[in-house]
């Protein structure tokens, strides 16, 4: 499918957008950490992931979920994280599993679930970084579950949810009439893809 214009600014501009919200969501994990600790500060690995739920459910193109995630650590990056290269890389990985949720579903489905799903995928993806960078025996086996129990459970909710509930708030100031997302809502007449029922 190829892209046109019009999705690849929206694209963009939305990735800029989540990238300076990462960035923010960055500083703010600094004195959360503090007080709850790293694991407990698991809570809001999320919020660094919605990206690529978001613009895929919006765009509805292969690669769009990808594409968001590392244009939106691109941005952290450069915009001064203090995570530094490793946030690109952790976007990278991030985005890889969180575009395998909708390859599974032959990019036809953005329900509730699926978004959740890519949310989920995104949170392995990252652990995946988190042990290729650390090592396995930087965690005893309660750290390692409770970190990713927390990060998965976050990455569905402040992640393919929150993308979900964006979306929406976004779709009712009208600018998203053009997308994909509003084209097949009006052609199937309320668009089954997004229902919670319809994975």
């Amino acid at each position: 499918m190829n892209w046109k214009m019009r999705e690849i600014v929206l694209a963009v501009v939305l990735s800029i957008a989540c990238g300076v919200l990462y960035l923010g969501w960055s500083t703010l994990w600094l004195p959360i950490s503090a007080l709850v600790g790293p694991v407990g500060a698991e809570f809001m690995f999320g919020v660094w992931v919605v990206a690529s739920p978001l613009v895929a459910f919006i765009v509805r193109k292969p690669g769009a979920a990808l594409i968001a995630e590392v244009a939106a650590a691109a941005v952290e990056v450069f915009t001064g994280s203090h995570f530094g290269l490793s946030s690109l890389l952790i976007g990278i990985l991030q985005g890889l599993g969180a575009e395998i949720a909708f390859f599974m579903f032959r990019y036809k489905k953005y329900s509730v679930p699926v978004l959740m799903l890519s949310g989920v995928l995104a949170a392995i993806g990252s652990m995946v970084y988190s042990l290729l960078a650390n090592g396995f025996a930087y965690y005893t086996t309660g750290v390692l579950l409770a970190t990713f129990g927390l990060r998965v459970i976050s990455g569905a909710i402040l992640g393919g949810l929150l993308a979900k509930i964006i979306a929406e708030s976004l779709a009712k100031t009208g600018i998203l009439s053009s997308y994909e997302m509003m084209k097949q809502r009006r052609h199937h007449g309320g668009d089954p893809y997004d229902s919670a029922s319809g994975v």
